[in-house]
C-alpha cells in the first residue's frame, strides 16, 4: 500500500518501467526509461510538489509526452507548471477534454477552484510557499489521443489508450502491456479507507460500469489511480471488486432515497458527508455538493 505521511512526499518505483510521485492525495505517473510519459497533471500545489520532487530524481529520462486523462481542475490546472518543467513535451488528452479546457469560462473556473486547493495544502503545512494563483484561460493540448492510439516511448514500451467514460465524458485511461499496468486515473472511485471508495459516477452511471468492466478485462499487476492508495498485484482484484460494489450500493442508496421523498439538497448534504473524505476534504466545498448533485442526477435518469 502506498501511503502520505503529512510533510512527506512519496517518490516509489512501482516497476520496471513505471515509478510514482506526488504527495499520495495525487498521484503522478512516470512512465518509461530512456523517454517517457507523464500520466496525471494534477493541480498547481500538486505541481508544485512533482517539481521538487523532480529535481531530486537521479536518472532523469526525456519527458515527451504529458498526458491529462480527464479536464476536471485537480487534473489538469498543473499543466502551466509541468510546461515549465517539460518545455518541449507535447501535451496529450481527448478530443473532449480539448474542447473544454479551450474555454475561457470553464477554464477560468477550474483555476478558482485549483487556487482554493493551493490554499488549504499552504494551511495543513503541504507546501511551504503558495504557487501562482493567477487565472488562465485556457489550458493548450497540442495532440488529441482516443480509443486504440498509442503512446509509443521506445524500447517496446507502448501506452495504449482507452477511452474511460462514466466518470466524465472526457475520461481517457493507459495500458502499459509490458508491466500490467492501467492507469485509470478517477475512472474506479476514490479509496479514502481501506473499508470505504466513493464512486464517482458524474457522467453516468451506465457508462461508469461499463468502463470498469472493460479495464477490468486487462490483466493488470498496477493501478494507477490518481488519488491515494495503489493496489499492486493481488489487491487490483480485490480493488476492482470493491468499487464496482461501491458504485451499486451507492446508486441503490441514492434511489431509495429519491423513492422514499428525500429532498435533494438534503441528500446531497448525506452523500457529502459520507464520501468527501480524505485528500477530497481539501477541495472546495460547494464544488463537491455540486459533485454530489451530479450523482443524484445520473440516478434519476434510471429510474
Amino acid at each position: 500500500m502506498v501511503e502520505k505521511m503529512k510533510g512527506d512526499y512519496l517518490m516509489k518505483k512501482l516497476s520496471e518501467n513505471v515509478m510514482v510521485l506526488g504527495n499520495g492525495y495525487f498521484n503522478f505517473y512516470l512512465v518509461g526509461k530512456e523517454k517517457a510519459a507523464l500520466l496525471e497533471c494534477g493541480t498547481r500545489a500538486g505541481a508544485t510538489i512533482f517539481k521538487e520532487q523532480w529535481s531530486q530524481l537521479q536518472d532523469k529520462p526525456e519527458v515527451k509526452y504529458i498526458v491529462i486523462l480527464h479536464s476536471h481542475f485537480d487534473h489538469s490546472c498543473g499543466v502551466p507548471i509541468l510546461k515549465e518543467i517539460f518545455p518541449e513535451a507535447q501535451v496529450l488528452a481527448s478530443a473532449s477534454a480539448q474542447k473544454l479546457l479551450s474555454k475561457e469560462r470553464i477554464v477560468k473556473d477550474l483555476y478558482r477552484n485549483d487556487a482554493i486547493v493551493s490554499e488549504s495544502y499552504i494551511k495543513n503545512g503541504f507546501l511551504k510557499d503558495k504557487p501562482d494563483t493567477s487565472e488562465l484561460d485556457n489550458i493548450l493540448v497540442d495532440c488529441t489521443v482516443g480509443e486504440g492510439d498509442i503512446v509509443d516511448l521506445g524500447q517496446g514500451l507502448q501506452l495504449k489508450i482507452l477511452d474511460a467514460p462514466g466518470h466524465s465524458v472526457c475520461s481517457i485511461a493507459a495500458y502499459l502491456e509490458t508491466d500490467r499496468a492501467m492507469f485509470l486515473s478517477d475512472a474506479a472511485g476514490y479509496r479514502s479507507s481501506e473499508a470505504e471508495i466513493s464512486p464517482v459516477f458524474f457522467q453516468g452511471y451506465d457508462e461508469y460500469m461499463s468502463t470498469l468492466k472493460k479495464l477490468m478485462s486487462y490483466p493488470a499487476k498496477i493501478l494507477g489511480v490518481a488519488h491515494g492508495y495503489i493496489p499492486l498485484g493481488d489487491e487490483v482484484d480485490k480493488f476492482y471488486q470493491q468499487t464496482m460494489q461501491a458504485a451499486e450500493q451507492g446508486f441503490e442508496y441514492i434511489k431509495n432515497c429519491l423513492n422514499e421523498g428525500v429532498e435533494e439538497k438534503d441528500l446531497a448534504e448525506r452523500l457529502f458527508k459520507r464520501y468527501i473524505k480524505g485528500g477530497l476534504a481539501y477541495y472546495p466545498e460547494a464544488m463537491m455538493l455540486g459533485a454530489m448533485h451530479l450523482l443524484i442526477a445520473s440516478v434519476k435518469v434510471k429510474i
